[in-house]
């Protein structure tokens, strides 16, 4: 990209001056295979419409289009019927659910709904527009357009009036407002008064995004090289253009379940003493913890797939003693490889010809930890199969994960951080350079890491974390937002920053808790954990100096580090549940507001609060010292998750103490929740506790075996529950159990919360059960239920739930069987069921 700023640029195609050229008329149009082919002098634009509404737009200004290649976009989606209508002054392409309207003159695009009313459109006055190499685009700018998604970006969680630039870059101790940073996403989304689109801007040279920055009038996008290929993303809503852009680029599989436990890491656990001292401290103070990270300092001398002789001289007996005590370690690969004879990582590269090469053809050499560094080329097929045989000697000796950093790729030895832009690349049979690969390069290491995982583990679900990525990586690996600090600051920009990434496709991801530079107070981190229970990858990491462990700053906050650790680990029945439900819409699991109530007042302003998953809202403390937290909560009935205390919609201000963790479930949610364990695997739900909450709702529990991908065959239990109260009673209701009976709980604890005084009866499957007089009877199974006045719960067993089972509190007597016992009203009068509505 030139070095004039953007709006430079947009001030130079304004006074039509500085080598800009926007499409002029159209000259011709005619339909070709599933597309429309419109002219436009020597140049032509290529209109797809594909299923879901996402219209697809191609430019070549020569007229002459390239290779039909993408590295995010996955299979073909199918063409829906359309037809072509034309006047004097357009052209419009109609399918039942959307208009495509080409002016003549000037050629420009815009979209419509299907009464044709304007959801989008370029800008009238620039359009599409090139310059040498560059493209760009604009697009009509309304007052009440606010910009979400792009990945990876900072503070606010509203792009709106801010510049971006995608190019992956090692921003080490990057602030709120540094730009670029380690991963690409050119997907936004544009909501104005509750009603959202989308738009993906499938080019992978270093692009940027003005979203009003320069112009009240006009956003755009553009790229120093490639081609202008956007697609277009209706709604209605967020959720719905969230779902069709996943459409294209794919979903997060389902992880393993023991990455979804508490994650601990540093920079560096320097020898196998330390790593397995630091497991059993975790155990000795029973504070949960499934995975352990060995950064670089396990290896000979920064050389990958290699141990050190001394420090880590066995490494299958320290992963076997750590397996035991039922922990899993993840190891750190990066892509620069030790430049030395002798390696054999390095002299079978060379022999395979898998490193990168300069214009002189000689292989290009770097500087990464190794010192001089060499790097494959993960846009071969074979080096990328090369490189995943690489894994097998660790996975042989028990590595369960592996961590891929420093893969932008990132060369210590230059100021601008990464490899020369001349530098030659495979590019999936058509060579390239640098300028066009950067922003994949991460991308495809994580595939060929994640694909050689597989097929050395072929039943076993592969967990790989990538620092560097492109949209579609969540294919292949969870994502960490990198180096960050250990400040307030950084803490409260990992919540938009999170949120964004979830809205673009990043299901999987998380911030180094406590901050990766510097060292937190004892009241940062323990806040910061309280945060990030609710990460949906969940790990301390650290770099040097003090330790950072949930034990490192006294008894007091260990407390809280502790409850903090085993609240996510009960809650794991419904964070699985939840990726579950990710794994097939792609809509994420830690959720900005605007996702589910896109219409609220000033939703864009939700930087610091957001849902988990469908059913809990969080606001976390982020503020040093508080006393106080205000929260406003969203449309509907709240209530308070530990004690189900109600609240309205609105804002709110709640005492807060340093144990206080935010956190409210909606009205008639349903949450599957297990007893505290040490690890995933110390023992299966037996006994799942469902919490449910007053009101009208729906919930689910999904569950299978974790760990392989016998799921995909329809070995999983998925459960659907409902809640109605109608006049005098409340209902609980299996709806429906899919899959297999294997993973269906042995028994239930049904917690039905909030309850103002005991019930006068309760009844499961129209039969009464009896009343438990004490919580000692109600432990030793001698009764069916048991209300706790004090928590104001109603405590139900079942030792089996059976499809269309109901669960009824009979709040007031109807009438008496002849023995005397009070019937539910429902024996007689059955509740309606509550027909589930849930994106």
């Amino acid at each position: 990209m030139s070095d004039l700023s953007l709006m430079e640029r947009d001030t130079l195609v304004q006074s039509s001056t500085g080598g800009w050229r926007s499409l002029g008329a159209v000259t011709g149009h005619q339909r070709t295979g599933d597309s429309l082919l419109v002219s436009c002098g020597e140049s032509a634009v290529q209109i797809t419409p594909r299923e879901g509404g996402i219209v697809r737009v191609r430019v070549a200004p020569a007229g002459e289009f390239g290779r039909d290649f993408s590295w995010a976009v996955t299979g073909a989606l199918r063409s829906p019927a359309w037809q072509v209508h034309e006047d004097a002054d357009r052209i419009e392409l109609i399918t039942d659910s959307l208009r495509v309207h080409i002016a003549r003159n000037p050629c420009r695009i815009s979209f419509h709904d299907a009464r044709g009313r304007l959801i989008a459109g370029e800008d009238t006055s620039k359009g599409i527009a090139w310059d040498g190499d560059e493209v760009r685009c604009w697009m009509r700018l309304a007052e009440k357009d606010h910009f979400f998604g792009l990945g990876e970006k900072g503070c606010p969680l509203d792009k709106r009036n801010t510049a971006i630039v995608n190019w992956n870059t090692d921003a080490a101790e990057h602030d709120p407002w540094s730009d670029p940073l380690y991963q690409t996403h050119p997907f936004v989304i544009c909501l104005n008064s509750g009603s959202a689109y989308g738009l993906f801007f499938d080019n992978t040279y270093r692009s940027s995004f003005d979203l009003g920055k320069s112009s009240r009038t006009s956003w755009s996008f553009g790229a120093d090289g490639g081609e202008m290929n956007y697609y277009f993303i209706p709604g209605p809503t967020p959720a719905d253009v969230v779902k069709h852009y996943s459409s294209l680029v794919g979903t997060t599989a389902l992880p393993p379940l023991w990455a979804l436990g508490y994650q601990q890491c540093r920079w560096s656990y320097e020898s196998d003493k330390r790593v397995a001292k630091i497991a059993k401290e975790f155990r000795k103070r029973k504070i949960p913890c499934d995975t352990i990270y060995i950064d670089i300092d396990y290896m000979d001398g920064f050389r990958c797939f290699t141990w050190h002789p001394k420090r880590f001289a066995q490494p299958a007996y320290l992963m076997k003693q750590l397996a035991k005590k039922g922990f899993k370690v993840v190891t750190i690969i990066d892509p620069g490889l030790k430049a030395e004879p002798g390696y054999s990582v390095y002299d079978s590269g060379l022999e395979g010809d898998h490193f990168l090469r300069g214009e002189d053809g000689e292989v290009h050499v770097g500087k990464v930890w190794p010192g001089e560094s060499v790097f494959p080329d993960f846009t071969n097929p074979k080096t990328r199969e090369w490189w995943g045989e690489l894994y097998r000697s660790m996975i042989d000796a028990g590595v369960t994960g592996i961590w891929n950093d420093m893969n932008e790729p990132a060369d210590l030895g230059r100021d601008d951080k990464t490899i020369p832009l001349s530098v030659r690349f495979a590019n999936e049979g058509q060579p390239s350079d640098h300028r066009e690969c950067h922003n994949v390069y991460g991308m495809q290491m994580a595939r060929a890491t994640h694909e050689g995982m597989q097929r050395l583990r072929a039943n076993e679900r592969a967990f790989v974390l990538t620092r560097a990525g492109y949209s579609g990586v969540q294919r292949n690996a969870a994502v960490w937002t990198g180096d960050n600090l250990s400040s307030w600051d950084q803490l409260r920009m990992s919540i938009p920053m999170l949120l964004n990434m979830g809205l673009s496709g990043i299901t999987f991801c998380g911030a180094d808790i406590g901050g990766f530079r510097g060292y937190p107070s004892p009241e940062l981190f323990t806040r910061w954990l309280q945060l990030g229970i609710f990460y949906p990858l969940c790990r301390v990491h650290t770099a040097g100096g003090a330790e950072q462990d949930p034990w490192s700053f006294g008894k007091k906050y260990e407390k809280h580090n502790r409850h903090a650790i085993e609240l996510r680990y009960q809650l794991l029945p419904y964070l699985y549940t939840e990726f579950q439900h990710a794994s097939q819409t792609g809509l994420p699991v830690m959720r900005p507001v605007l996702l589910d109530y896109p219409a609220a007042a000033n939703v864009h302003r939700y930087d610091h609060e957001f849902l988990f998953g469908r059913q809990l809202f969080v606001a976390p403390v982020v503020q040093e010292g508080a006393t106080t937290r205000k929260v406003t909560l969203p449309e509907g009935e709240w209530y308070d998750f530990e004690d189900a205390r109600p609240r309205n919609s609105g804002e709110i201000e709640l005492r807060v103490d340093v144990s206080t963790i935010p956190m409210f479930a909606k009205a008639g949610a349903i949450i599957p929740m297990r007893d505290v364990v040490q690890h995933v695997d110390n023992q299966p739900i037996q006994q799942l506790t469902l919490a449910i909450y007053p009101g009208k709702g729906t919930g689910w529990f999904y569950q299978d075996d974790g760990r392989t991908h016998d799921h995909t065959l329809g070995e999983y239990t998925l459960e659907e529950y409902t809640v109605n109260r109608e006049a005098d009673v409340t209902a609980f209701t299996l709806v429906s159990r899919r899959g297999t009976d294997g993973f269906t709980p042995e028994h239930y604890l049904l917690k039905f919360m909030g309850m103002a005084k005991a019930p006068a009866a309760v009844a499961a499957a129209g039969q009464p059960l009896s009343q438990c007089k004490s919580r000692k009877a109600y432990e030793k199974a001698r009764c069916g239920w048991w209300f706790d006045d004090s928590s104001r719960i109603i405590w139900v067993r079942q030792s089996a739930l059976a499809v269309g089972d109901t669960v009824e509190i009979l709040h007031k007597v109807r009438s008496k069987s002849a023995d005397g016992a009070a019937l539910p009203v429902t024996a007689s009068a059955p509740v309606a069921a509550v027909k589930p509505q849930q994106v």
